[in-house]
């Protein structure tokens, strides 16, 4: 039986010269330390188990980046054939990045949303199960683990800090840039 997830739980480090600049403590989630250097592999490694889980054995995404290396890494752990189309805009490195997981790279369009269109159509063929690189309520439950390892975290961090004369009780916001993910508790 595979594992539900297929990312690493990532250190929590205060950042010494973030909590100097604004006088509270500020702490990093490390998420560029995931196997595919991004928080992607938390959704979408979720969303190909449970592919994997109904029978799927061919996974195809569309990307422009590291939503199609997590669906490769993903493909390559479960045993799974992986086809990313791209748009011609992806950085040949990325293109290498996700064929050296084992994935077939096919660059279709000039933006996403053409190789995104071809993806569905692909999608459409026996076993097939199409991985959409952010819109999947399992993508979202995988990103959600990263809330759980904060929670977790932040309780083996000392409860509050002295401030001047007030105490603050630790607050965070996590803001990624790239696939659209925000987190705020």
């Amino acid at each position: 039986m595979e594992s539900e997830y297929l990312h690493i739980q990532t250190p929590l480090i205060e950042s010494p010269e973030l909590t100097h600049i604004v006088g509270i403590p500020v702490f990093l989630k490390l998420d560029a330390l995931q196997p595919t250097g991004s928080f992607k592999i938390r959704g979408i490694g979720a969303c190909c188990v449970k592919a994997k889980s109904r029978n799927c054995t061919h996974l195809i995404a569309s990307s422009g980046g590291n939503a199609g290396l997590a669906v490769a890494y993903a493909g390559k752990k479960l045993g799974l054939k992986v086809s990313v189309v791209v748009p011609e805009t992806t950085p040949d490195f990325m293109r290498h990045l996700i064929k050296q997981e084992g994935a077939e790279v096919i660059v279709h369009g000039t933006e996403w949303v053409f190789a995104n269109e071809l993806a569905l159509k692909m999608a459409k063929e026996d076993g097939c199960a199409f991985i959409h690189p952010f819109d999947d309520p399992s993508i979202w439950d995988g990103h959600s683990t990263l809330i759980r390892e904060l929670s977790q975290d932040m309780k083996q961090k000392p409860g509050r800090w002295r401030r001047s004369s007030d105490w603050h009780t630790p607050r965070f916001t996590c803001s990624r840039l790239g696939g659209c993910s925000n987190y705020s508790s």
